[in-house]
């Protein structure tokens, strides 16, 4: 069945030159690259604060993987970190050994005056799931609110929803999840705790956390545990001196389309089941969390990967399995692939080979083994003012386990602002635009190319 929507006006309450929708990791990274080129910049986020999975789904540990690599972080992440890092140092964190990890509710406070610091107009609570097009082009996108629709108008638009929901709405064709079921990596509900005995975790200056995950993977393999939930790892972020764990990255629901309210709905209740048990077994199992208590709950489920959109170039698992060279290159990324299992068999041997149909995928860093992301994945079929950042751009399923972390995202968003300033400047669409002026441009903000 369906129904007619009657036509409706809005207003339009801004104008910009580039309008970054989605305010993650990678909308964070355009938003920041088009202000520092002098352009008017507007940024749009559903929530009512900054940083995606970062703050909203409790991702604190962003680059743990780089850690003891030749690898380190570049461009606006560097700059954000460092920034961060000065303000607010280890974030209370009392695990030693730890990589780096960000406070989300200190991260939410900072990345207001960072991206402000660019120049970048932000507006909150503003869900866009609609445009207006006129020959090929984004006229506006339309802004939900309590008010009714609004609308914004832009030069040129960069979709870092993560979802690819103003691509979607602009009828680009993509694809999702696995080739042969279309089935995504399971949604998360992370979840805080609070009341853990922070002395004896830590004492003799050893990290029992740490333990305790690895023997908890070993119960659950053994079957020992009980649980519900199919996930078997047990990662833990900060720990603070006051007793807070300040995430449990646990819950999983699989089988959820990312796109489908009632999928989304059944995962967090799903997933709020899992919590409830996991809180009591960590009460009555873990040496030091007798007295547990489930503190908060990440504001919504987190996804991995969801729609992956159809571009100028396909960037395959086969390309960065190669380390294949892209003259149009705008990010070398360490060579990193991480999904968990689409349909929940997690006892594979985590190697890349078996594409996702055979167990997870974890492959750390070997060496200095990396590969490149090319400009024209960020460039959409069909729309000309129109650019992707972060897991939408245009890659195969295995390929997005790569681009997907945290800091990759960051660097397409950066790209994907630097390429909007420089066609705006010259007059081209961004499909046009010179490939070795964008390179400089990302040079001298810090972004490592050949």
């Amino acid at each position: 069945m369906k129904i007619d929507i009657a036509a409706k006006s809005a207003d339009i309450i801004r104008e910009a030159d580039v309008l970054v929708v989605g305010g993650g990791p990678a909308g964070i990274g355009a938003a920041v690259s088009a202000g520092q080129a002098g352009l008017k910049v507007l940024l749009l986020e559903k929530n009512g604060f900054l940083g995606g999975n970062i703050t909203a789904s409790y991702v604190e540990t962003c680059n743990y993987f780089m850690k003891n690599t030749p690898f380190h972080s570049c461009g606006v992440y560097s700059r954000m970190e460092a920034g961060y890092r000065e303000k607010f140092g280890r974030s209370q964190d009392i695990r030693p050994n730890a990589p780096h990890r960000f406070n989300s509710e200190n991260l939410k406070i900072y990345l207001d005056t960072f991206v402000h610091s660019a120049g970048v107009e932000i507006l909150f609570h503003s869900f866009v799931n609609d445009v207006v097009l006129k020959n090929n082009r984004i006229e506006a996108v339309i802004i939900q609110t309590k008010q009714g629709p609004v609308a914004v108008k832009a030069g040129i638009v960069i979709d870092s929803t993560g979802d690819g929901d103003v691509a979607y709405s602009a009828g680009v064709p993509f694809e999702q999840g696995r080739d042969t079921d279309h089935l995504c990596q399971p949604g998360t509900l992370s979840f805080r705790v609070a009341g853990v005995n922070a002395a004896l975790l830590m004492e003799n200056g050893e990290d029992k956390l740490a333990e305790i995950g690895r023997k908890y993977k070993q119960d659950y393999r053994a079957g020992k545990t009980g649980l519900t939930c199919k996930r078997q790892d047990l990662p833990f972020g900060r720990m603070t001196a006051g007793g807070q764990i300040s995430y449990v990255n646990y819950p999983c629901a699989y089988g959820i389309d990312p796109t489908d309210i009632a999928d989304l709905s059944r995962g967090e209740e799903e997933c709020r089941q899992y919590i409830l048990e996991m809180v009591k077994y960590m009460s009555k199992n873990f040496v030091g969390m007798e007295h547990v208590e489930l503190s908060s709950i990440a504001t919504e489920i987190c996804f991995r990967d969801s729609r992956r959109f159809v571009g100028r170039y396909k960037l395959t698992i086969e390309d960065m399995e190669t380390d294949r060279w892209f003259d149009d290159v705008i990010a070398v990324y360490p060579r990193f692939y991480d999904m968990l299992a689409p349909d929940a068999e997690m006892d594979g041997d985590g190697s890349v080979e078996g594409k996702g149909y055979k167990g997870h995928i974890y492959e750390p860093i070997e060496g200095n083994r990396s590969f490149q992301i090319p400009y024209f994945s960020l460039v959409p079929e069909k729309i000309d003012n129109l650019l992707l950042s972060g897991r939408s751009i245009s890659c195969d399923h295995v390929a997005q386990s790569g681009i997907r972390a945290i800091s990759a995202c960051m660097q397409t968003g950066e790209a994907a602002g630097a390429a909007a300033g420089i066609s705006l400047k010259s007059g081209v669409a961004p499909v046009d635009v010179n490939i070795a002026e964008l390179q400089n441009v990302l040079r001298t903000q810090g972004v490592i190319l050949p």
